[in-house]
């Protein structure tokens, strides 16, 4: 059953540790109740990045791990009097301060009402003084709580979060060290080392994630992408040299109609007019996109690295690539399509989310779901009134009889709507008769006469564990998709109800079912 998350949450902020513990009895511990379907995928960057990496290797490229993190010098050496705006771009790093912990009479008092017997308190002081220092990780508190002091888990819990205030009221600490931005910020320093230690041409890539506080996130900007970057330092190498590298490349890459252009405001880490970008145009916007930025670095910021040969370094943005091969308009909707696409479902795979709600656990509850649909289907012609025994037999250790019937007069055993089956037409679930086929639609493999009998033998078993001793089930006019028993996954619903889309399940049933214990 799903979890009741009101219900949790209610008792989570009444004691979140008594909840914690409790959760775990909503559980299965243990039992084998699950395999892993074939749902096997890949992102389309992933995808992309994947294929990319070959490219390049058979290029001639190879392949290096950048450094995540930058510091704020470095950027001044490299951009000069831009680094001040270049810096407005980065997200800087911050941590926060291993605070001065005392154990005072009061918080030795407090922990006496959680543990009355504790008396641990220099271990406990030695504990926090480790921490402080730097000797006892933060992730690690907890557990040296529970091993040092001889205290249970959720103890040690309570005495850190309600009696040490410091812990909660910490305020981070700037740093100078920053996220990447460029992956260019990192190979002025890998080629002022690699120079040393690898004869030239040296030809490098790397594929990594950069990150860039926009002011906003839109269509085309994100905090964090991935760059595709390479790099070729050599004795001798033209800009006509460099474009014809980066043409060839957009041609392996798929794109055989792209443009580069010099840009008119250069970089200050690249030489005075040797940038260039990349465009590509999106087949479905028509828009030229700009898909790569490269050029020459300028000598004087290689100088600050003691580089003296030329490099020639560019970039790809993998995302922006991606949704010109893919046809998607919005960046957001392709990295992160659980959050900003649409839903959207094949009616395959809304066939594939129709399931009955209940159905029989046991052999003999298959049975009488089996004996139900063969003598509805045996009987169905038959006037009224009519009560048919489908089956007797031993469940769960009593002898019952299950019966069919209809008592109003002159009517057949079966209303009209029994026998439908539920199909999936333009994203629709709809019931029809079993004699109609309708154009262009899947059909789920559910039919409501099918879905009442899987309820009917369920609904047994459960009673039987309740030694109820008899129950009566009659489905009437049929409304909704829960009274023949049919359930509809939670994501399709959302698709069904966020689209227009409708169910239509509704009918005349008009089947009565019932079961008794005999006492004979």
């Amino acid at each position: 059953m799903p979890f009741d998350t009101d219900e949790i949450k209610r008792k989570a902020k009444l004691d979140y540790e008594k909840a914690w513990l409790e959760s775990r009895d909503l559980l299965d511990i243990k039992g084998k109740y699950f395999t892993l379907q074939k749902k096997g995928d890949g992102h389309p960057i992933q995808e992309f990045i994947a294929e990319a990496r070959k490219t390049f290797i058979n290029l001639g490229f190879e392949e290096l791990i950048l450094p995540m993190f930058v510091e704020e010098d470095e950027i001044y050496k490299q951009y000069g009097p831009e680094a001040a705006l270049i810096l407005d771009r980065l997200f800087y790093l911050a941590g926060l301060p291993r605070p001065d912990i005392g154990i005072s009479n009061q918080k030795i008092q407090n922990i006496k009402k959680i543990i009355p017997h504790f008396n641990k308190i220099e271990q406990l002081q030695e504990i926090f003084r480790d921490y402080k220092k730097g000797d006892i990780e933060a992730d690690d508190l907890i557990d040296e709580f529970i091993v040092q002091l001889e205290i249970k888990e959720n103890e040690a819990t309570k005495i850190i979060d309600n009696l040490f205030p410091e812990l909660k009221q910490l305020k981070p600490i700037p740093t100078k060290t920053t996220l990447r931005s460029h992956t260019t910020a990192l190979w002025f320093k890998v080629l002022s080392e690699l120079k040393k230690k690898k004869p030239l041409p040296l030809q490098y890539f790397s594929v990594a994630k950069k990150f860039r506080r926009e002011q906003k996130i839109d269509a085309t900007h994100l905090y964090d992408s991935y760059t595709l970057s390479l790099v070729v330092m050599s004795e001798k190498i033209s800009l006509e040299d460099c474009k014809g590298i980066a043409m060839e490349i957009c041609e392996l890459l798929g794109f055989s109609n792209s443009k580069a252009e010099i840009k008119r405001a250069t970089s200050k880490y690249y030489a005075p007019q040797t940038e260039f970008e990349i465009f590509v145009e999106h087949p479905t916007t028509k828009e030229w996109i700009e898909i790569g930025d490269g050029g020459f670095y300028s000598p004087v910021s290689l100088s600050k690295y003691n580089i003296e040969y030329p490099v020639f370094n560019i970039g790809f943005g993998v995302e922006r690539i991606c949704m010109i091969k893919t046809g998607i308009e919005d960046i957001r909707k392709l990295v992160y399509p659980y959050f900003y696409e649409d839903i959207s479902f094949t009616d395959q795979e809304i066939a594939k989310g129709i399931k009955y709600k209940n159905i029989p656990s046991t052999e003999k509850g298959i049975e009488i779901k089996n004996a139900i649909i063969e003598s509805a289907l045996e009987n169905q012609d038959k006037s009224s009134p009519l009560d048919i025994k489908v089956w007797d037999g031993n469940l769960k250790g009593k002898k019952i009889e299950v019966h069919i019937w209809e008592h109003d007069e002159g009517v057949s055993l079966l209303g009209p709507a029994t026998l439908n089956k539920i199909w999936i037409k333009n994203g629709n679930i709809l019931g029809f008769p079993p004699n109609e086929t309708p154009e262009d639609a899947i059909f789920t493999g559910k039919t409501y006469l099918e879905g009442i009998a899987n309820e009917m033998a369920y609904n047994i078993e459960i009673l039987l564990d309740q030694n109820k001793t008899s129950y009566d089930h009659r489905v009437k006019m049929c409304y909704r998709a829960s009274e023949v028993n049919i359930d509809v996954d939670d994501i399709i619903m959302e698709y069904i109800h966020s689209n227009q889309k409708k169910i239509d399940i509704r009918g005349p049933v008009f089947l009565g079912l019932s079961f008794k214990i005999k006492n004979d």
